[in-house]
C-alpha cells in the first residue's frame, strides 16, 4: 500500500469519526462519574453535576444550538478542568470564543510522540486563530507531570501544555486510547473527534473544519 493510498484511507476513517460524533457524545452524556484513580477504561464516565443532558430535546422551542429552521442540534462540548505548568486550574469553557483543538497525550505513547511535531507545526501556523490544548494524561504512575514537562522542554515544543492530574478531562471524553484529539468550534460545539494518531492531512482537515465553523473567519 503506497503512501497516497494510506493517506486517502486515513481521511476516510477520519470522516467516519465525524459522522459518528453524535453517538459518542450521546454515550458521554448518559454516563455517571466513575470511582477510579487510574487512566483505564472504567465502567462509567466522569461528569460534573452541573453538566446535564438536554432534557428539552423533544420540545418545540429552539435552543442556542438549534436555529429557527429546525436544523439538527449541535453537540455541546462537556466542560472539564486541567492545570497549567504553574498548577493553576483552567476550564475548557475558558477558551470559548476561538476554535479549540484538544489533544490527549502521554510520554509513554509512541504515537503521541510521533504526532507532536505535527501539532507544533500547526500551532506555529494557526496559534493566533486556534486555541491548542495539549493535555498530558497524568496518572501519577506511568505518566507524571515531571515526565511531561521534561519531554516538552527537551523536544522544544512551544504549544500550550496542560496536565490532567485528577483525570477529569480523560474521564469526561473517554480518552483511554492515546492519542485522542477533539476539534471544537468557537462556540463550544464538537465538530470532530479522533481517537488514535492523526496524520498531518487529518490534522489540517480538522483545523479547516473548526475554522469554517467560526463566523469571524467567514467574514
Amino acid at each position: 500500500m503506497n503512501s497516497k493510498t494510506k493517506t486517502i484511507l486515513s481521511l476516510i476513517i477520519f470522516l467516519i469519526f465525524l459522522a459518528g460524533a453524535y453517538f459518542l457524545y450521546t454515550g458521554l452524556m448518559n454516563k455517571n462519574q466513575p470511582g477510579t484513580d487510574n487512566i483505564r477504561p472504567p465502567e462509567t464516565v466522569r461528569q460534573d453535576g452541573d453538566i446535564q443532558p438536554d432534557e428539552n430535546n423533544d420540545s418545540d422551542t429552539a435552543t442556542d444550538s438549534e436555529d429557527e429552521a429546525g436544523q439538527e442540534k449541535k453537540l455541546k462540548a462537556l466542560d472539564f478542568t486541567v492545570y497549567d505548568r504553574e498548577g493553576k486550574g483552567v476550564n475548557l469553557s475558558d477558551f470559548y470564543g476561538k476554535p479549540i483543538i484538544i489533544n490527549f497525550w502521554a510520554t509513554w505513547c509512541p504515537y503521541c510522540v510521533e504526532e507532536m511535531p505535527y501539532f507544533e507545526e500547526k500551532y506555529r501556523e494557526y496559534g493566533e486563530k486556534v486555541n491548542f490544548l495539549m493535555i498530558d494524561a497524568v496518572d501519577g504512575n506511568t505518566e507524571t507531570k515531571e515526565k511531561g514537562e521534561k519531554f516538552i522542554e527537551e523536544g522544544g515544543f512551544t504549544f500550550p501544555v496542560y496536565f490532567d492530574t485528577d483525570g477529569n478531562a480523560v474521564y469526561t471524553y473517554q480518552a483511554y486510547s492515546l492519542p485522542t484529539s477533539v476539534f471544537i468550534d468557537a462556540d463550544g460545539y464538537i465538530i470532530a473527534y479522533q481517537p488514535g494518531m492523526l496524520t498531518p492531512d487529518m490534522l489540517q482537515m480538522g483545523i479547516d473544519l473548526i475554522l469554517q465553523a467560526d463566523p469571524e473567519e467567514e467574514e
